[in-house]
């Protein structure tokens, strides 16, 4: 029994405003008409649904249509669309190639930048290298003059242990030469210290001063002797060492004619690169300057495009505004003629519309 109450209770009423529909508060205790509109709601405009629905009425029975807005509003809405999105798309267009193009120099830039970087980087480690290999031949230069310098002073010695070993052998010459004088002088004093015992006493005391003579001289001799031999080892020992100067010399500036060459091979490689980064870099130059005028051609031309673009929205807000302006007229009529009977507000309407008030029908009366 209560289900079938329930379904059997009439459904609550609700505005009469087609925008609003908001339920309706029931009538008072006392009773009376039922609300059809809302009480007390009001609208922009400080408009209650009540009024709202007459200018609704109205302008639906005015333009003889059931929808609202009208068929010019529509039009005006749907150029305003297409206008904008015939202008979203340049724009679109327009910044992803101003997006491109940031991000593009940006790169070439950083990339020339860093070319740049590491050719001057390169020619500074040329110059250390030149300068380093310009310090090793100077001191190989010092080096070649103190060999040079050595081996004179060994040349030198060389003629002095000379110069003296021809004296130690002029010495033992002459050592010799006595040696023999002394032994034909011995020899002529024994013959004759047969004959004269007087001579015999004098030649011996003659003989042994020449015997102690000789052993001085064979000492003097035997020291001339070592002292030859030690210059001829001093000699043989500075003509190696001179030998040995020479080999290291020969070594040393082969070395370093070695390092001269490939410190020059070096500087040419590096100076190769320097060109062929200076070259790459002025073609990268040339070829952002190229892309960048055609960047610039597409701007202009997309420039163009924003330019017929916004030709069409101002256009269309001209058509817009005449529009807005027809419909806030009409609103205004529609709800300033609330109370008046509709065959005035009608004709109204068709003039505000037609725009000429002598070509519009008349009403009868």
């Amino acid at each position: 029994m209560v289900e079938h109450a329930e379904e059997q209770a009439p459904e609550q009423a609700r505005c009469g405003f087609r925008k609003c529909r908001e339920p309706l508060p029931p009538p008072g205790p006392r009773g009376g008409r039922p609300y059809e509109f809302c009480p007390d709601r009001t609208w922009p405009g400080g408009k209650s649904c009540k009024q709202l629905a007459a200018a609704e009425q109205a302008l639906r029975e005015a333009l003889g249509d059931e929808g609202v807005p009208s068929a010019a509003l529509t039009d005006a809405g749907q150029a305003f669309d297409q206008a904008a999105s015939a202008l979203t798309v340049p724009l679109r267009t327009l910044s992803n190639a101003l997006d491109a193009v940031t991000a593009h120099l940006r790169d070439e830039i950083a990339a020339a930048v860093g070319q740049a970087d590491a050719a001057h980087e390169a020619a500074a480690e040329a110059d250390r290298q030149r300068d380093a290999a310009l310090s090793r031949a100077a001191e190989a230069e010092a080096a070649a003059e103190a060999a040079k310098e050595a081996a004179r002073t060994a040349q030198q010695a060389e003629l002095l242990a000379t110069a003296t070993a021809e004296e130690a052998i002029e010495a033992r010459t002459a050592a010799q030469l006595a040696q023999a004088k002394a032994e034909s002088a011995t020899a002529v004093i024994t013959q004759r210290a047969k004959e004269v015992t007087e001579e015999a006493d004098e030649q011996r005391a003659r003989a042994d001063k020449l015997a102690a003579t000789l052993a001085a001289r064979g000492e003097e001799l035997a020291t001339r002797t070592a002292e030859r031999d030690a210059a001829r080892t001093a000699l043989a020992e500075s003509d190696e060492r001179r030998k040995t100067w020479e080999r290291l010399l020969e070594t040393q500036k082969r070395e370093l004619t070695a390092e001269v060459d490939a410190v020059r091979e070096q500087l040419r490689a590096l100076d190769a690169r320097y060109q062929e980064a200076l070259t790459e870099r002025t073609a990268h130059e040339t070829a952002s300057r190229a892309q960048l005028a055609d960047v610039q051609a597409e701007l202009t031309a997309t420039r163009g495009q924003l330019a017929a673009a916004q030709q069409q929205i101002t256009e269309s807000l001209v058509s817009r505004d005449q529009a807005a302006r027809t419909l806030a007229l009409i609103r205004h009529r529609a709800l300033a003629a609330t109370e008046e009977p509709s065959t005035a507000l009608r004709q109204d309407l068709l003039t505000i519309l037609l725009g000429d008030g002598e070509t519009a029908p008349k009403s009868p009366e």
